[in-house]
C-alpha cells in the first residue's frame, strides 16, 4: 500500500509541476505572439516605408519621360503604362501601412494628406486611354484634340510632383524612422520574454529528468524486445529484410540472409545492387519492376504474389573453393502498411535448392519413364529379328566411332579427318534408327551430331574438344543396352513357349551368339523385310516435312545377301534425301500443274552380270545454279571455282563430304553427309553411282553394282 501511496503522491507532484508549468508557459507563450505579432507589423510597415521613399522621384522623373515623349511625339504607351504601375503601388501599399492599425504616427497622416492632393492632377494623367496623335499628309504627326489635353495634365502634374516630391519623402523617411524606434523597444521586450522563456525551460529539463528516469525502465523493456527480436533473426532460416522508398535494404536483416549472399554488408544496399551479379541482366531487369510494382498504391497484394517473378530465382554463386554453384531462392514481399500508405516491403528469402533438385529428379524420372514407355510401344512394332539386327548394326557402328574417337591426332586437319568419320557412321546409325522410328536412339545420335558439329566450326581443334563426345557415346552405348533388353523381355512376353521363346531368345542375344541354334532354325530373311519399315519411313517423312508422296519398292527380293546391308543404307539415305529436297510441297506441286501426290520408286533388277538400283522421285529435280551457290556457301569451293564446273562436275558436288542445299539442320537434313555416305559405300563394293535429273520433273539415282565375284575380289584387294 505505502508503494502505491508513493507512487500516486508521486504522480500528483508530477501532475501539478506540469499543470504550473503548462500555465507559464501558456502566458509566456501568449505574450510573446502578441508581443512577435506586432513587431512582425511594424517590421512589415518599416519596410514598406523604406521602400516608399524611392516613389516620389519615381513618379516625377516618370512624368518627365511622358511630357518629353508627347513633345518630341514618340510613342508613349510605354510610359504612361509604367506611371500607371507605380502610381498603383505607391497607393496600394500607403493604405496597407494605415489599414495596418497598428500605429498611430502624425507623419504618415501627414504623408497620407500629401499624397491625397497628388490626385486631382494624377488621375487625369493615368486615365487617359485616347489617342495622342493624328498624321496628315502635309503636317507628319501631330497632338490630336485629345493629346493636347493630355498633355497639358502631364505637364501639370509634373510641376505639381516637382514642387512636392521632395515634402512626401521627407515625411515617408521620417515614418521610417520612427517604426525603426517602435521596433527596437518591441525587439527588448520580446528578449525579456525569450529569458523568460529559458527559465521555464529549465524547469522543463528537471521535470524531464525526472520523467527519463522513469522512461527507463520502459527503456529496458524494449531492450529485451529488442534482444528477442535478434535471437529470433539468428535462427530463423529465411533471410529477412526491409525495403525503403528508395528499394533500399534497412539496417535490419536475419542472419540466414548472408549466409545465402555470402556477404555482409546489407545496409543502404539497393535491391538491383543485391542481385546484379547473380542473376541475368534479363532477369534483374524484371526483378527491378516487379518491386518498383509492389510501392504502387493500386497494386493488390495476392495478385502481386501470384506474378511473382522471384518465386523461383536460379542464381550463381563461389562454393568458397574457387568454383561456382547454382542454388535457388523463393523471394517473397509482404507490404509493411503505416497512417499514410506503404511504410516498408518486408523481404522473405527462402533457399529452395533441395526442394527444387528433388522436384527436377522427380521430373526427369517421369521423363525417363515416358520415354521408356514410348521406346517400348515404340518397339512393338518393330520385328524383332530386324531390331536385333539394326541393335547388332549400330553396337558395331558405335564401337567404330569409339576407335574414331581413340585415334591419335596431332593436327588440326587429322583432327578434322576424325570429324569427317565421326559424321558419316552416325549418320547412317541415325538414319537406320529412323527408319525403324526409334526416336529415343535416333535423338541422341542426333544430339552426338551436333558436338561433332560444333567441334568443325571451331578455328582450332586439340584433343579436349572430343572429350565431351566420349561420354555422349558412353551414355548412348548405355541406352542401347537397355534397349536390347527391353527388346529381350519384349521377346519372350510375345512369343509362346517352347521354340518361339527359344528363337527369340536367340534373336535378341548379342551378335557373338548369332550362331546359336535357335537361330540357325529361323527362317532365312531377305531385303523384302525392309519394305514395311521403308513404308512407315515414307509415312514419317512426309508428315514431318508437311508433304505428300507414295513409296513404290520393285524387285528387293533379288538383292544378293552380300548387297543387302549397302542397299539398305542407301535406300534410307536416298528416302530422306528425296522427302526433304525432291518431293515438293502438295500447294507448290499444284502450282506446276502436277498431282498433289508425288511418287518415289525405287526398283532393283539384275541387268547382265551387273545389278541396278533405280531411286527415282517426280519432285523439283536439282537446278546446276543452286548447287553452285551451295557449295559456295558451304566453302567448299570459291566462286571462281564454281564459275568453271561443268554440268557433270556440278553434280558430283551431291556427293561431297559436307555438302548441303539446306542450312539449317534437322533430324533428316542438313549435315551434308547423307549421300556422301551413300557413295563411299557404292564405291566400297566396287561399284558406280550416278545421278540425272531434269528441273521440275524428276531426279533419278543410278546404283550400278559389280557381279558378287568382283565385288569379293575387289574387298580383298
Amino acid at each position: 500500500m505505502s508503494v502505491a501511496g508513493t507512487e500516486r503522491r508521486r504522480q500528483l507532484v508530477t501532475a501539478g509541476i506540469l499543470t504550473a508549468l503548462g500555465v507559464v508557459m501558456g502566458v509566456v507563450l501568449v505574450f510573446g505572439f502578441r508581443l512577435a505579432t506586432h513587431m512582425r507589423a511594424e517590421i512589415t510597415a518599416l519596410q514598406a516605408a523604406s521602400t516608399l521613399q524611392t516613389y516620389p522621384d519615381e513618379i516625377s522623373h516618370q512624368l518627365n519621360s511622358l511630357r518629353d515623349r508627347l513633345e518630341v511625339r514618340a510613342y508613349s504607351g510605354k510610359a504612361l503604362t509604367d506611371l500607371q504601375e507605380t502610381v498603383k503601388h505607391f497607393d496600394q501599399e500607403l493604405k496597407q501601412i494605415n489599414a495596418a492599425g497598428e500605429m498611430d504616427s502624425p507623419q504618415l497622416a501627414r504623408a497620407l494628406l500629401l499624397w491625397h492632393e497628388y490626385g486631382p492632377v494624377l488621375d487625369p494623367v493615368i486615365a487617359f486611354d485616347g489617342q495622342p496623335y493624328v498624321d496628315s499628309d502635309s503636317g507628319g504627326s501631330s497632338l490630336s484634340r485629345e493629346g493636347r489635353e493630355h498633355y497639358a495634365q502631364v505637364k501639370r502634374a509634373q510641376l505639381f510632383a516637382s514642387d512636392n516630391a521632395h515634402a512626401l519623402q521627407a515625411q515617408l523617411s521620417s515614418l521610417a524612422s520612427t517604426l525603426e524606434r517602435t521596433s527596437s523597444a518591441a525587439a527588448s521586450r520580446l528578449r525579456a520574454m525569450l529569458f523568460a522563456g529559458v527559465l521555464a525551460a529549465l524547469v522543463l529539463a528537471a521535470t524531464a529528468g525526472y520523467f527519463q528516469i522513469t522512461r527507463a525502465r520502459h527503456e529496458r523493456a524494449a531492450r529485451d524486445a529488442q534482444e528477442q527480436t535478434r535471437d529470433i533473426l539468428k535462427t530463423v532460416r529465411e533471410g529477412f529484410f526491409l525495403l525503403d522508398a528508395n528499394y533500399r535494404i534497412g539496417s535490419v536483416w536475419s542472419d540466414a540472409l548472408a549466409r545465402m549472399f555470402s556477404r555482409s554488408d546489407f545496409a543502404g544496399l539497393s535491391f538491383e545492387e543485391l542481385l546484379k551479379d547473380l542473376v541475368p541482366a534479363a532477369t534483374l531487369a524484371t526483378a527491378t519492376k516487379y518491386i518498383k510494382l509492389l510501392w504502387g498504391d493500386r497494386a493488390h497484394e495476392n495478385l502481386m504474389k501470384s506474378i511473382n517473378p522471384l518465386g523461383q530465382l536460379e542464381i550463381t554463386m563461389d562454393n568458397g573453393h574457387g568454383g561456382k554453384e547454382t542454388r535457388y531462392l523463393q523471394f517473397d514481399f509482404h507490404r509493411v502498411m503505416g497512417p499514410e500508405g506503404i511504410k516498408h516491403v518486408l523481404c522473405a528469402v527462402g533457399d529452395i535448392t533441395s526442394s527444387v533438385l528433388l522436384a527436377r529428379e522427380l521430373h526427369d524420372s517421369q521423363e525417363n519413364a515416358n520415354q521408356q514407355l514410348d521406346m517400348m510401344l515404340g518397339m512393338m512394332h518393330v520385328d524383332p529379328l530386324q531390331l536385333v539386327s539394326f541393335l547388332d548394326t549400330a553396337e558395331t557402328g558405335l564401337k567404330l566411332v569409339n576407335t574414331i574417337l581413340k585415334e591419335p591426332a596431332r593436327t588440326d586437319a587429322e583432327f578434322r579427318k576424325k570429324l569427317t568419320g565421326l559424321f558419316r557412321e552416325l549418320h547412317a546409325i541415325k538414319g537406320e534408327a529412323s527408319a525403324l522410328n526409334l526416336k529415343s536412339i535416333a535423338s541422341r545420335v542426333h544430339a552426338l551430331e551436333d558436338m561433332v558439329s560444333e567441334c568443325k566450326k571451331r578455328p582450332e581443334l586439340s584433343g579436349n574438344d572430343f572429350l565431351p563426345m566420349v561420354l555422349k557415346l558412353d551414355e548412348l552405348l548405355a541406352h542401347l543396352r537397355s534397349v536390347r533388353e527391353m527388346a529381350s523381355r519384349l521377346t519372350a512376353l510375345k512369343d509362346s513357349p517352347g521354340a518361339g521363346a527359344e528363337a527369340a531368345s536367340a534373336a535378341a542375344a548379342p551378335a557373338t551368339a548369332r550362331a546359336s541354334p535357335a537361330e540357325r532354325a529361323a527362317p532365312p530373311r531377305t531385303i523384302e523385310d525392309l519394305a514395311p519399315t521403308l513404308q512407315s519411313m515414307a509415312e514419317r517423312l512426309a508428315a514431318d516435312h508437311a508433304k505428300r508422296f507414295r513409296l513404290s519398292l520393285t524387285g528387293l527380293g533379288e538383292v544378293p545377301g552380300a548387297y543387302r546391308s549397302t542397299i539398305k543404307d542407301c535406300l534410307i539415305q536416298m528416302l530422306r534425301n528425296a522427302a526433304v529436297h525432291g518431293i515438293e510441297a502438295p500447294e507448290v506441286r499444284r502450282g506446276q500443274s502436277k498431282d498433289d501426290t508425288g511418287v518415289v520408286h525405287v526398283d532393283f533388277r539384275k541387268a547382265g552380270e551387273s545389278y541396278e538400283l533405280i531411286f527415282e522421285d517426280d519432285g523439283a529435280g536439282i537446278a546446276v545454279d543452286s548447287l553452285k551457290a551451295a557449295a559456295v556457301r558451304k566453302q567448299l569451293i570459291s566462286e571462281e571455282e564454281a564459275s568453271l564446273l561443268d554440268t557433270r562436275s556440278t553434280m558430283a558436288l551431291i556427293f561431297r563430304p559436307g555438302f548441303s542445299t539446306q542450312d539449317d539442320v534437322s533430324m533428316d537434313a542438313g549435315r551434308g553427309v547423307g549421300m556422301d555416305v551413300v557413295a563411299r559405300s557404292v564405291y566400297a563394293l566396287g561399284g558406280k553411282i550416278g545421278v540425272s535429273t531434269h528441273p521440275g520433273r524428276f531426279t533419278r539415282f543410278k546404283i550400278v553394282l559389280p557381279p558378287l565375284e568382283a565385288s569379293d575380289s575387289t574387298a580383298v584387294a
